[in-house]
């Protein structure tokens, strides 16, 4: 017999002396004080949904789960269990209760999800938290019974590694010391406890194999028993740990399950206060900004073979072995990057770029047992990294690890926003190699020299399958490397090195027109989705062209023409921005790629509309997104919806990093304008509000070492900043408001003194240095102005929301403007107008109450209808 089986048997047949005998627990002593929940004003509590998703998060640890109670548990990169459930029994009944059946409430904060489970005679609380930096969860039973009650907890044992890896020798039996199920496989790689100080055994499986049925442990609870006292129950344990260790961790999460609690309160609380924090008269809008900054701080993992680094998102595996995309994915990590950059967390930017830089492609690593790639693949970064790397071969025996082309480019697009929002040029000087290659590998995807990356031989771009998948170049991975090519000139010369510089500036200069040149489409009137390799355009309609809205790469002129093209209907939803336009032949509302609503894409999309003057258009996309953070699972946003129903795809994973950062990358440098230059000391204000907005601060924000506060006010005819600062440091303030149209900046002043030399021609731009307590105020004539109206929030309903495509003055008379929207054939929709009285005449509408209403003609074959709507102004 082998010595590790030997050893497993022992354990299993001796008791060690001293511990609690099954049936002999006291529940006092094995149980802890009850401790009072902090309130938390970001908390959501509501009726539970028990099919909806739910999840805990920590750095070594994930619980993932549904409302009904039941859970799936991973500890990095092991999933030891699964179907987690209570039950319980009455008296002497033989008959469960399911804890399914009787859930009542669900209550979500940051630190803690809570259940609460009643039934006729008794009712109980499930506090489920997994500590910060455990390998391990804590889930605290508050209960209360008028009558003898059982509480049955009981789960699937799987000691699985995460997808791709794959083992066999599994085995779980029930260990008296730590008085719970020991959980793993034949070579003791991984172990596992999952019990309760306070429990006793119930079923009694073969050790040596899973049965079909939940192994299950249980507490007799008398009437009053546990009064002002929690029951225990912890999953602990890790890879690479022995028995003993993991016999220490459980104890100690028990036993400190208060002190574990508070450090999550306290953790949540800090990246509150340490980052922007913005209150708006949006109370929906501050919400989802914390619950997006929990959201996305979640994804930083901690995997014992590969280190900190930063996953795409986390999903229910099931059966299976794939809990979402809760493993690293490079491009995910550089997108969210620029969310991170705008709420002030550039420590967790800088530790998932240190991270991303390990698996970049070198001659030597990783290493090929066949290498079927030649030595010009160097400094490619890696698009994918399974956590179970370590427990199989993921770079030798799988293809994935660098399938895309967009990643690398994107790589320079994060290193560039990381460095001048914080002002961290040191990391910049350790990386910089690491950047040197990554370029020189894009530039070697140029191979017609126009300056402009090929999707040929280099990897997937936009899209992973389908029709378009074959071109030679598509809008997007173009448009992020134009922009990479931008952030590496700036990195080259904060280096000092000219001849980066030099090159950088020369590809630039050819990229530029090509990508106008290659992507503008005069026949549909808007930026092309891709081209073949004769140039040809793809015409079709998508808003992937947004990544180069957002950035500024187009043409003016043109950018305002694409966007208007895209803001109807067959693009926008009252969810999101669909990823084809319903019109397409290819169009299909469940695809992934072909139709369905995905807000990361729409994040571009939507931060190009606000960019660009279209505020009208650009709320309701945002808060359409937005929304998802409360809708489906409290506080995260699925990855994909529906096209034609605000629905979350079926195939879709829960808690999709990229998503949040959906809606918070509009939002902080759209809608708020938020901009930061560390690297100059300047913040660039640029906010885009609703005109009835009086009142917004973006307080914390940070500016190398220096904090400061910012109060936006807005009255009819001004718009102004106000700085307040601990310190005397001074900051540069580039304000730059967005006027709606028929209404003219007038003049500019400091703490009431009139500024010299101020441009009313245009979007007004202020810049000043400010210190605290300065007041900096851009003056504007009075006009009435069209509020944004709100998108519905009807889940599972379909598109029907206005849809406000464009407000222009007209260049030949400046009294007159033309609103273009469309709507439901047969619909009425009435739009809120502030300083409506100035409007002389309407054609097209009516102003009703003080409001614009606009009805649209039942005649046709229904659908979204266009209309033009024109308003004379008085003065």
């Amino acid at each position: 017999m082998k010595q590790t089986s030997l050893t497993m048997l022992l354990l299993i047949l001796c008791a060690v002396p001293g511990s609690p005998q099954p049936g002999t627990t006291n529940m006092t002593k094995f149980t802890i004080p009850a401790f009072p929940l902090e309130k938390n004003d970001i908390g959501i509590t509501r009726l539970a949904q028990p099919t909806q998703y739910f999840d805990k998060i920590g750095h070594q640890a994930g619980l993932m789960g549904s409302e009904n109670g039941s859970f799936e548990m991973w500890v990095w990169p092991w999933k030891p269990l699964r179907n987690f459930e209570l039950s319980f029994l009455l008296g002497t009944s033989t008959q469960p209760v399911l804890a399914a059946d009787i859930v009542r409430t669900v209550s979500v904060t940051p630190e803690a999800t809570v259940f609460t489970y009643t039934y006729e005679s008794f009712s109980v609380r499930e506090i489920i938290l997994v500590p910060r930096d455990r390998p391990g969860a804590i889930l605290l039973l508050d209960v209360h019974t008028t009558s003898p009650l059982t509480i049955i907890a009981g789960f699937l044992p799987v000691m699985q590694p995460m997808w791709p890896a794959g083992i066999g020798g599994q085995f779980s039996y029930w260990n008296d010391d730590p008085n719970g199920y020991v959980i793993s496989e034949g070579r003791w790689r991984a172990v596992f406890l999952c019990g309760s100080p306070a429990a006793k055994q119930m079923a009694a499986p073969p050790a040596h194999m899973f049965a079909d049925n939940p192994i299950q442990f249980k507490f007799d609870v008398a009437p009053g028993g546990t009064d002002g006292r929690y029951i225990p129950i912890v999953i602990a344990g890790g890879h690479g740990m022995k028995f003993d260790s993991v016999k220490t961790i459980y104890n100690d999460l028990w036993k400190n399950g208060e002190k574990y609690y508070r450090e999550n309160v306290e953790y949540y609380r800090n990246l509150r206060a340490n980052t922007v924090r913005i209150a708006t008269p949006d109370p929906e809008i501050n919400l989802a900004l914390e619950w997006g900054k929990v959201a996305l701080d979640n994804l930083m993992v901690r995997n014992p073979n590969l280190g900190y680094g930063m996953v795409a998102g986390y999903g229910l595996s099931g059966g299976g072995a794939r809990p979402g995309f809760a493993w690293f994915f490079g491009g995910d990590a550089f997108i969210n990057a620029l969310a991170f950059d705008s709420y002030g967390a550039t420590q967790t930017v800088r530790d998932a770029l240190a991270f991303t830089q390990k698996w970049q492609r070198q001659e030597e690593y990783p290493i090929r047992k066949n290498p079927d790639r030649p030595n010009r693949d160097i400094g490619k970064m890696a698009h994918e990294l399974s956590q179970s790397d370590g427990i199989c071969d993921w770079w030798n025996d799988y293809h994935y690890g660098y399938n895309h082309a967009d990643t690398s480019p994107w790589y320079l697009v994060a290193m560039g926003d990381y460095v001048r929002t914080s002002g961290d040029v040191g990391f910049l000087k350790d990386s910089w190699n690491s950047v040197k290659q990554a370029y020189d590998w894009c530039v070697s995807r140029d191979s017609d020299n126009d300056g402009l990356m090929d999707l040929k031989g280099a990897g997937l771009g936009a899209l992973e399958f389908g029709k378009l998948v074959g071109i030679y170049s598509d809008v997007y991975t173009c448009a992020v490397w134009v922009q990479g090519i931008k952030e590496t000139g700036m990195m080259a010369g904060l280096m000092g090195d000219p001849d980066m510089k030099a090159r950088a500036d020369a590809q630039l200069k050819k990229a530029m027109p090509a990508l106008e040149k290659i992507f503008w489409n005069d026949r549909t009137g808007f930026y092309s989705y891709g081209a073949t390799e004769k140039k040809e355009k793809v015409g079709e309609k998508t808003p992937w062209s947004g990544v180069g809205m957002m950035f500024g790469l187009f043409n003016e002129d043109r950018t305002g023409r694409s966007l208007e093209a895209f803001n109807g209907a067959d693009l926008c939803t009252d969810w999101g921005v669909r990823s084809l336009s319903r019109s397409s032949e290819l169009f299909e509302p469940t695809n992934y790629n072909y139709g369905a609503v995905w807000p990361f894409i729409g994040s571009f999309f939507n931060t190009a509309q606000f960019k660009n003057g279209f505020t009208l258009s650009a709320q309701p996309v945002l808060k359409g997104v937005l929304r998802h953070a409360f809708d489906n699972a409290a506080g995260v946003v699925p990855e994909v919806f529906s096209g034609e129903m605000n629905q979350k795809l079926g195939e879709a994973y829960h808690h999709q990093g990229f998503s949040t950062t959906g809606y918070l990358l509009p939002m902080l440098r759209g809608l708020v304008g938020l901009d930061v230059d560390a690297l100059n000391g300047t913040v660039t204000l640029s906010p885009r509000f609703p005109a009835d907005w009086e009142r917004v601060e973006a307080a914390n924000v940070a500016v190398g070492s220096r904090r400061y506060d910012f109060t936006i006010t807005r009255s009819a005819d001004s718009y102004s900043v106000a700085a307040k600062s601990a310190g005397t440091e001074p900051v540069r303030v580039i304000f730059s408001p967005g006027l709606e149209p028929g209404i003219r900046a007038e003049s500019a002043m400091l703490n009431g003194n009139i500024l010299p030399g101020f441009s009313v021609a245009g979007d007004p731009a202020v810049t000043e240095t400010m210190r605290g307590g300065d007041v900096l105020t851009v003056r504007h004539g009075r006009g009435p102005v069209i509020l944004p109206p709100d998108p519905p929030e009807v889940r599972g309903g379909v598109n029907s929301g206005i849809k406000i495509v464009s407000l222009r003055e007209d260049r030949s008379d400046m009294k007159l403007l033309r609103l273009t929207v469309e709507g439901l054939a047969g619909s009425t929709y009435v739009l809120e107008l502030m300083r409506g009285e100035l409007i002389a005449s309407v054609k097209g509408g009516t102003i009703e109450n003080g409001n614009l209403r606009i009805e649209f003609s039942a005649r046709g074959k229904g659908g979204f209808v266009r209309k033009e709507v024109t308003l004379r102004l008085k003065t």
